[in-house]
C-alpha cells in the first residue's frame, strides 16, 4: 500500500528514474516493509519551476515522499526512512559542479479515512 512520490530538480543529469523507482520499491519489499504484487505504488516528477536558496544554479535536489497507513512506530518509519536514503544514495548520478540534496520524508494516511477501490479487466 505504500506511495512513493519522487520530485527531482531538472539539473540532475543522468538519472535514470524508472531503475530507481524499481530498486526503491525492491528495498521495502526486501526489508519486509511491504508485500510484493501491487502493493507498492511509485511515480516521480521532474520539477522545472523551483528555487533553492537564493537561486543557487548549482545545486539539486531529489526528494522522497513515502506515504503509508498509519499504524507503525517511529522506530520502524526511521528504519524505513534510512532503507529509502541509502537507496537514493546508491542510484544518484554523481553530478559535477552541483550539489545534491537527497530527503526522504515518511508521511502517515489515516487508515480510518484511506479509501482504495480495485477494478479489475477481468
Amino acid at each position: 500500500m505504500p506511495h512513493i512520490h519522487l520530485e527531482y530538480s531538472d539539473n540532475i543529469e543522468n538519472l535514470e528514474v524508472k531503475p530507481l523507482l524499481l530498486s526503491l520499491n525492491k528495498a521495502l519489499i526486501n526489508g519486509g516493509y511491504a508485500q510484493a504484487g501491487l502493493d507498492i505504488k511509485s511515480r516521480a516528477t521532474c520539477q522545472k519551476d523551483y528555487v533553492i536558496g537564493d537561486n543557487e544554479p548549482n545545486q539539486a535536489y531529489i526528494h522522497l515522499k513515502l506515504s503509508l497507513l498509519t499504524g507503525r512506530s517511529v522506530e520502524l518509519r526511521q528504519e524505513i526512512s534510512a532503507c529509502l536514503l541509502n537507496v537514493l544514495t546508491d542510484n544518484a548520478p554523481k553530478q559535477e559542479k552541483v550539489t545534491v540534496q537527497l530527503c526522504v520524508e515518511v508521511l502517515e494516511m489515516q487508515r480510518e479515512i484511506y479509501a482504495k477501490k480495485i477494478i479489475s479487466s477481468h
